[in-house]
């Protein structure tokens, strides 16, 4: 079976593929992939977010991001703007078109997360969290 922490890195893992596959699956219908809702639940979450800062938060190469977010862009869904900051970069903003879509995107990850969390006690949920933060918080930390 290996060691504990392969189990638990492996487990993790798994359910956030998982997790992630569902959701994408029932946002579909609203004609977003995994990328391009992600995309847009990081750039609502930010301000004055660069295409660099997306990438690294994304966990993908810039020229990723780039292609996405012609796409996303294409679609009415985002633009870019000269940065106040560094006129070498370029800040991502939601349009009206993306910014619609955030409600049915935050609606569903909520009742996902509600589902699939329904049959943990608020014990199980609040220790599985603390654990969670520790872990992330020692990866922030490297």
């Amino acid at each position: 079976m290996g060691f504990p922490q392969e189990s638990f890195s492996g487990i993790l893992h798994e359910t956030a593929r998982l997790w992630r596959t569902e959701l994408d699956r029932r946002l579909r219908p609203l004609g977003l992939s995994q990328a391009k809702w992600r995309m847009l639940l990081h750039i609502s979450c930010s301000k004055d977010c660069t295409q660099a800062e997306l990438a690294a938060r994304l966990g993908v190469e810039a020229p990723t991001v780039v292609g996405l977010l012609d796409r996303l862009a294409a679609d009415d869904l985002v633009e870019r703007r000269e940065s106040t900051h560094d006129r070498r970069s370029k800040t991502v903003h939601l349009l009206q078109g993306g910014q619609a879509l955030m409600k049915p995107i935050t609606e569903m990850a909520e009742n996902l997360s509600m589902e699939l969390l329904a049959n943990l006690s608020a014990e199980e949920l609040a220790c599985s969290t603390a654990v969670l933060k520790k872990i992330r918080d020692r990866l922030l930390s490297l």
